[in-house]
C-alpha cells in the first residue's frame, strides 16, 4: 500500500513529518559518531577508511585529488602503461564510504588539543588521528638527480623516466638506490635503502625491454648496503642471483651516490661511473609537518608501539612510511600496519574484535617484462624462518589481477575473497623451510635454483 492511499498508517503530510524526524534522528546518530581524521590517502589510509567509515565519522585529508597507486608505478616508467592506471580519483571513494574529503595538506598538528591545522587555513579537530601520509622523497638531496637522472616514485618522475627509456639509443644505464638513515626509537631493521624492488624490478623490465628493441645497453646497479636487497636471506640471494645473472647487471655494494651529473654518476668513495641513463631512488625523510609537531624521532619519522599508537598519545595512531616501525618500506607493511590500527581503534570504541599481533614480512613482487615476474617473501630480517622466492606466469598474473581490480574499481583493495586467495597461495609458499623450498621450487617452478651464493654482488674493486 503506497503512502497516503486510504486505510495506510502515514498520510502524506504524515509521513513529511516521519521522515522529518528520520532524518534530524539520522545525523543525531552520525554525530554521536566519534570523529576520526585520517591524514593521507595511500595503501594504509584507504585501508583504515574502508574498515572503519560504518563506525567512526570520518574525515580523509589528502593534498591529492587521486590515490597514487605506487607499485604500478615501474609499470608507467618501464612499459609506458597509461599514467591513469595508477591514479584512483577519490571523490568517489569518499561518495560511497560517506567520508568528509579535505583536498589540503596539513601543516601542523596539536596532539594536545587534538587539532590539525591545514595549508587552507582551516583548522580540524579530531577524537582519533590516523598518519598515514608517507614519507618524502628528498630529490634535493642528490646534486644533480633532478636535472641529469630519472626516478620511479611518484607518478611524474615514472612518466619522465618511460619518455627518456623510450628515446634511449644504447649505452650503460646506471641504477641504484640513495643512502637513508633512520633513528633509534623503536625496534625496526637499520637497513641503507628504505626499498629496493623498485631497482630489481628496473633491472629485469629495462633490459627486457631493451632486448626486444635490440639496443646495446650495459646496467650497473648500486646499493649503498652490503649486499643487494639487504631485507631478505641468503636463500632468497641464491635464487636472485641467476636471474640477475642472466640479464647481464652488474651489482656495486657499499656504494652512496653523491652526484648525478650528464654522462656519469659519482659516489662518495670517489669512483664514478659513466651513464647515458641514471636512475636513482632518492633518500627517504621525514614529512616538515611530523618534525613540526613534536611527534617525530631523531630523523623525523614517528616512532609507534606495536599497536600503532604514537608514543604518548593513544588516539594517535600511525601506518605506513612515515612510522620508524615500517621498515623497510612497504606497500604490504603499510597495510599490515593499518589492519593492527584498525583493530584497536575499533577496540577503544567498545568492540570485542581481536587485535592481530604485529608480524611484519617483507613481501616484494618484481615483474621481469613479458609474462614472468618473482616474488620474495621473508622474515628474516625480522627474526623468522621464512625465506623464499617463486618465480613464473603464475605470479606475473597475480600481480596483474591485482592491479587490474584496483584500476577498475577506482582504488578499492580487493575484497575479503581475493585477499583469503592470496592468503592461501602465500601461506602455500610459506610451508617450505630454507633448505626445502629449493628442492621443491626447482621441481615445480624450474626457475628458482641453489645459487652458488652471494658473490655476484660483492663490490667492484
Amino acid at each position: 500500500m503506497a503512502v497516503g492511499e486510504p486505510g495506510s498508517n502515514l498520510t502524506r503530510c504524515s509521513y513529511r513529518a516521519w521522515l522529518s524526524r528520520w532524518v534530524d534522528t539520522k545525523d543525531c546518530l552520525a554525530s554521536t559518531k566519534a570523529k576520526l581524521v585520517i591524514l593521507g590517502a595511500g595503501f594504509a589510509g584507504l585501508r583504515v577508511l574502508y574498515r572503519l567509515h560504518d563506525t567512526f565519522g570520518v574525515t580523509l585529508i589528502d593534498p591529492r585529488s587521486d590515490s597514487l597507486a605506487k607499485p604500478t608505478l615501474p609499470e608507467l616508467a618501464l612499459s609506458g602503461k597509461p599514467v591513469a592506471h595508477a591514479r584512483f580519483p577519490l571523490a568517489p571513494i569518499a561518495r560511497r564510504t560517506q567520508a568528509q574529503l579535505t583536498q589540503a595538506s596539513a601543516t601542523s598538528i596539536d596532539p594536545v588539543a587534538q587539532r590539525i591545522q591545514l595549508d587552507s587555513h582551516e583548522a580540524i579537530s579530531y577524537d582519533f588521528l590516523v598518519i598515514a601520509v608517507g614519507a618524502v622523497k628528498d630529490y634535493s638531496a642528490i646534486e644533480g638527480l633532478e636535472e641529469f637522472g630519472y626516478s620511479v616514485c611518484d607518478d611524474d618522475h615514472a612518466t619522465r623516466r618511460w619518455d627518456a627509456l623510450s628515446a634511449f639509443k644504447g649505452g650503460p644505464i646506471v641504477v641504484g638506490a640513495a643512502l637513508s638513515t633512520w633513528g633509534t626509537k623503536v625496534a625496526a631493521p637499520d637497513l641503507k635503502a628504505p626499498c629496493e624492488g623498485p631497482i630489481g624490478e628496473g633491472i629485469f623490465m629495462a633490459g627486457y625491454e631493451l632486448r626486444s628493441r635490440r639496443i646495446a645497453h650495459t646496467i650497473s646497479a648500486f646499493t649503498p648496503g652490503d649486499v643487494f636487497f639487504d631485507d631478505v636471506g641468503d636463500n632468497v640471494h641464491a635464487s636472485i642471483a641467476p636471474l640477475l645473472g642472466a640479464t647481464g647487471v652488474e651489482v656495486l655494494t657499499a656504494k652512496s651516490v653523491r652526484r648525478v651529473a650528464k654522462g656519469s654518476v659519482m659516489f662518495t668513495d670517489g669512483t664514478e661511473l659513466e651513464s647515458e641513463l641514471t636512475v636513482v631512488i632518492p633518500p627517504y625523510r621525514d614529512p616538515k609537518m611530523i618534525v613540526d609537531s613534536g611527534l617525530g624521532d631523531e630523523v623525523g619519522f614517528v616512532p609507534v608501539n606495536e599497536q600503532m599508537q604514537a608514543f604518548d598519545y593513544s588516539n594517535i595512531f600511525v601506518a605506513g612510511d612515515v612510522s620508524a616501525l615500517a621498515m623497510p618500506k612497504l606497500g604490504h607493511i603499510a597495510v599490515h600496519q593499518a589492519d593492527v590500527a584498525v583493530a584497536c581503534l575499533l577496540r577503544m570504541v567498545g568492540d570485542t574484535v581481536e587485535i592481530p599481533p604485529y608480524r611484519p614480512e617483507v613481501i616484494c613482487v618484481m615483474n621481469r617484462g613479458g609474462s614472468e615476474a618473482i616474488l620474495l617473501l621473508s622474515d628474516i630480517i625480522y627474526g623468522g624462518e621464512r625465506d623464499i622466492a617463486k618465480s613464473g606466469p603464475l605470479v606475473h598474473f597475480m600481480k596483474w589481477s591485482f592491479d587490474a581490480w584496483g584500476y577498475h574499481t577506482h582504488g578499492h583493495l580487493p575484497p575479503d575473497l581475493l585477499q583469503e586467495a592470496l592468503e592461501k597461495f602465500l601461506s602455500f609458499i610459506r610451508r617450505p623451510r630454507l633448505g626445502q623450498w629449493n628442492r621443491i621450487g626447482a621441481e615445480q617452478w624450474g626457475t628458482i635454483r641453489q645459487g652458488p651464493g652471494i658473490e655476484v654482488y660483492r663490490s667492484r674493486a
